[in-house]
């Protein structure tokens, strides 16, 4: 369950990566890095292409980097929640399994967020499609000649909403993530100390995923 919810979050932060300028110039270092042309080349033999293969690094990379950070961040927690130097307390483990539960807000968020265009867009073909759902040629509810209004969104309204949604959803995240603290740790004050790295890592979420909206 760790693992699968650190992709989720690993994997819609690399898919908007993959449109910024910082994207492209990692791509364009891949493609001048004279000790990586063999590996390219023989990429290239067997069908693979230049962004084929930086894509699937990355989406490679991005999951054990993400899960890295997370299980480095669960130490921290782990460590600054101990009552004394002497008392094991929760493990790095089981500090990660409990609290990568409440980055689940964070990865709605990032999900809605990055997909609200695309679902406002394509999400009407919903509507002749009801009228046609086999291809028959039907048209049940007089919607089978319904064209996508391009019009029902705009770059402004996307921006506004994405920021509310992000922002909402680390909210969410951090409230949730104290109040399992105050129940997993042994006292407020070692439930407050496991929170500093924690609300960090999740300042520093924030941050990369509003930084590649804009």
């Amino acid at each position: 369950m760790m693992v699968f919810v650190i992709v989720m979050l690993a994997t819609v932060t690399l898919d908007g990566f993959t449109e910024t300028p910082a994207w492209v110039a990692i791509v364009l270092w891949f493609e001048e890095a004279d000790w990586l042309l063999p590996a390219l080349l023989w990429a290239q033999s067997h069908g693979v292409g230049l962004l084929t293969f930086v894509k699937s690094l990355a989406l490679v990379a991005t999951p054990l980097i993400f899960l890295g950070v997370f299980l480095l961040f669960a130490r921290l927690m782990a460590v600054a929640a101990r009552t004394s130097p002497d008392r094991a307390g929760r493990t790095t483990m089981e500090v990660a399994c409990l609290f990568v539960l409440y980055l689940i807000p964070i990865v709605v968020a990032y999900h809605l967020a990055h997909y609200l265009s695309y679902m406002l867009l394509a999400g009407q073909l919903i509507i002749p499609l009801a009228s046609d759902p086999f291809g028959y040629g039907w048209d049940l509810l007089r919607t089978a000649g319904y064209s996508m209004n391009i019009a029902v969104t705009s770059a402004r309204f996307v921006w506004l909403t994405s920021v509310i949604v992000i922002v909402a959803g680390h909210i969410i995240a951090v409230y949730l993530s104290h109040l399992a603290a105050l129940t997993v740790f042994a006292g407020p004050a070692a439930a407050r100390r496991s929170q500093y790295p924690m609300v960090l890592l999740m300042i520093c979420y924030t941050v990369i995923s509003l930084w590649i909206l804009a």
